[in-house]
């Protein structure tokens, strides 16, 4: 907010008295964004399904961040049999991108990484 209020301003992060460079700065959000993206687009995909938001939201969190049962159809009393198949191999992607870590499966991709 105060680089929008400043355009022209220096400031520093700094966390317990040190300051923070910028490459992890922006490490960090690169990070952050590509966590929503992928959120999002799992949200979709299955909210395409015909599901509610909270379903189709909850559902994302739960296989991308691995972290249980969400809200909606997918609480700790119900399972994933419900869905399509489609929707069932997106989730599974969404698993192994959580738990693989996002940069991880990013650079598997990448061109480079398979010329050696």
């Amino acid at each position: 907010m105060k680089l929008l209020i400043h355009p022209r301003g220096i400031f520093t992060l700094k966390i317990s008295r040190s300051m923070v460079r910028k490459n992890i700065v922006y490490a960090v959000l690169g990070f952050f964004f590509l966590y929503v993206v992928i959120l999002l687009i799992v949200t979709f995909i299955v909210a395409s399904g015909g599901h509610d938001i909270t379903t189709s939201f909850t559902t994302a969190l739960t296989t991308l961040g691995n972290i249980g049962p969400g809200f909606g159809r997918v609480g700790p009393s119900e399972n994933y049999s419900f869905f399509g198949d489609y929707i069932k191999w997106a989730l599974s992607c969404a698993m192994l991108i959580g738990r693989l870590e996002l940069y991880t499966v990013l650079v598997i991709f990448m061109p480079w990484f398979w010329k050696k």
